[in-house]
């Protein structure tokens, strides 16, 4: 069985001191991969990092919709993401690093798989400029225990999406996962690493992503994530440990920077 994973750090662009230390974990540790967010100030600064840490690295477009939609939903998402992929283009090619490779979806905000789905506009796009998109193509690990994500609405919504990708040569990694819950969730550092180390021995076959959102623990961070501050210090911390280096030696993981 071969076994590949994506270790991605998500959220670059919007906190500086957690741009300096992702562009460093890529330099030296399992690292291998970045998402950014355009739609604050902070791309053209985090890539900027990535240029003189990371320079073969191929950042992911973190795509990001408003909070708050109108009534139906947003029209212009395909000019929205074609947006925030510019974005990044001429971030990337202002500093000679790699052009983004993929689009990841803020909060699930361009999944849809209730309400309205922004799938179609998401997949159309990626065939089209030759993205890969982070839709798992299966929800074992990302909906554990998740009520919403085994209905069979939801179910079969996903199911479509995945043959529309498939049919029209969209790459997706075989499952996503990642810690879900905030501060009271993870509990603690021991509790959040035996959550990591877990994951790693339930990867299945093929080519898999494992997202996390390290940050350093500053004032800023504090305020900004009130609830869930100490669990990116933690991933930061994980991001280190050598007890997690090695659990994805032992379980013979290859460690890849794309699906």
């Amino acid at each position: 069985m071969t076994r590949s994973l994506v270790l991605t750090a998500d959220d670059a662009g919007t906190d500086p001191d957690a741009d300096r230390e992702i562009a460093a974990l890529l330099a030296g540790s399992p690292l291998t991969a970045v998402s950014v967010i355009t739609t604050e100030s902070g791309a053209e600064r985090a890539v900027g990092h990535l240029a003189r840490s990371a320079p073969h690295v191929a950042p992911g477009v973190h795509v990001v919709l408003p909070a708050q939609a109108p009534p139906g939903g947003f029209d212009d998402v395909a000019g929205r993401i074609a947006s925030q992929v510019e974005a990044l283009r001429r971030a990337t090619a202002a500093v000679g690093t790699p052009a983004p490779d993929r689009l990841d979806s803020h909060q699930g905000s361009l999944y849809g798989l209730t309400g309205r789905s922004y799938l179609p506009e998401a997949i159309g796009f990626c065939a089209r400029q030759g993205l890969a998109f982070r839709l798992p193509c299966g929800l074992e690990l990302y909906g554990d225990g998740d009520p919403v994500l085994a209905a069979a609405e939801v179910r079969a919504r996903h199911a479509g999406a995945v043959a529309a990708a498939d049919a029209a040569g969209v790459r997706m990694p075989r499952v996503i996962a990642t810690h879900r819950g905030g501060d009271a969730e993870a509990r603690d550092y021991a509790t959040l690493r035996d959550h990591y180390l877990g994951l790693l021995g339930r990867l299945p076959e093929g080519t898999s992503e494992i997202f996390l959102h390290p940050a350093p623990d500053t004032p800023r961070l504090r305020e900004r994530c009130a609830t869930w501050w100490r669990k990116r210090t933690w991933e930061l911390r994980l991001l280190s440990d050598p007890a997690f280096a090695r659990e994805i030696e032992r379980e013979g993981i290859d460690l890849v920077a794309r699906w």
